[in-house]
């Protein structure tokens, strides 16, 4: 993989991490329609963390909160009634589900990241979480819905699912919230404070896994990774900006035509190489 290349799919990293369109499906599918060779997992992990680096510049006020919240609730009763410590474990509880299969499931997942026809079949499911989740959801946030354990469970659950690759990790969670009448920005600010601890945790996997090929690598591996992290890092804090207007005008269901569109171009794709 070279520095274009690496710069590319950073970039596609970057946005895709924060619209709903699946990250994990785009770093599938652009190999696969351009022929280039699959990203090693490496490559991977050091974006994701990029795009983790770009939601902890804009929500840098929101964690350092949340956290002090935490502590402080330990010892403090009052503490434990304040909005801050309660986003707080509900981000926690929201995180076991994913923390769970992933570790259990992580090696059989990873063999679905070369079947573009699988990414392209889980796109479409992301595309009817969106649309009926945002019908869903119109119809009942007007009760004034409030995050709970319960929803915050689901919210994780849905996480949990989009270890599957064409399922968007931040599509299934915003389309949980959304489900059981979460307003459209407060889930997506949930969804996006929710990707620190799991990208932290897959990072700091995946790093102990790959430190041997990084480091010892060679200059072209560590040009690649830096050139993708950057942009990733880049396109990813324009990503989180532009979601977080958006959501405040219009709803998702312009990202489910896309992965709609997407999906059939591959399977377009296949049927013309498989038989033409």
């Amino acid at each position: 993989m070279n520095i274009i290349q690496s710069i590319i799919l950073g970039v596609i990293q970057g946005i895709t991490e924060f619209f709903p369109v699946s990250s994990s499906g785009h770093m599938v599918i652009l190999p696969y329609l351009f022929g280039w060779d699959y990203q090693p997992l490496y490559f991977a992990v050091t974006v994701h963390f990029a795009t983790l680096a770009a939601v902890i510049t804009i929500f840098y006020r929101d964690i350092y909160e949340i956290l002090k919240a935490l502590v402080l609730g330990i010892f403090k009763r009052e503490q434990r009634n304040s909005n801050n410590f309660k986003t707080g474990i509900f981000l926690i509880v929201a995180t076991i589900p994913a923390a769970i299969v992933g570790f259990l499931l992580d090696d059989y997942v990873e063999n679905l990241f070369s079947e573009p026809l699988i990414v392209a079949a889980f796109l479409i499911i992301t595309a009817l979480f969106l649309v009926y989740s945002e019908m869903r959801g119109k119809r009942i946030e007007t009760s004034k819905v409030d995050f709970n354990l319960f929803i915050a469970t689901m919210t994780g659950i849905g996480q949990a699912l989009a270890i599957l690759p064409g399922l968007s990790r931040s599509g299934t969670t915003i389309s949980f919230a959304r489900f059981f009448g979460v307003r459209r920005d407060e889930a997506v600010r949930f969804s996006f404070l929710l990707s620190v601890p799991i990208i932290f945790g897959s990072f700091i996997l995946e790093i102990f896994r790959s430190s041997d090929i990084i480091f010892g690598g060679g200059p072209e591996v560590v040009q690649g990774l830096i050139a993708g992290f950057i942009s990733a890092y880049l396109a990813g804090l324009f990503a989180i900006k532009f979601m977080v207007k958006i959501v405040k005008k219009r709803n998702l269901n312009v990202f489910a035509i896309y992965c709609t569109c997407l999906a059939v171009v591959v399977f377009i794709f296949y049927i013309i190489n498989r038989f033409m």
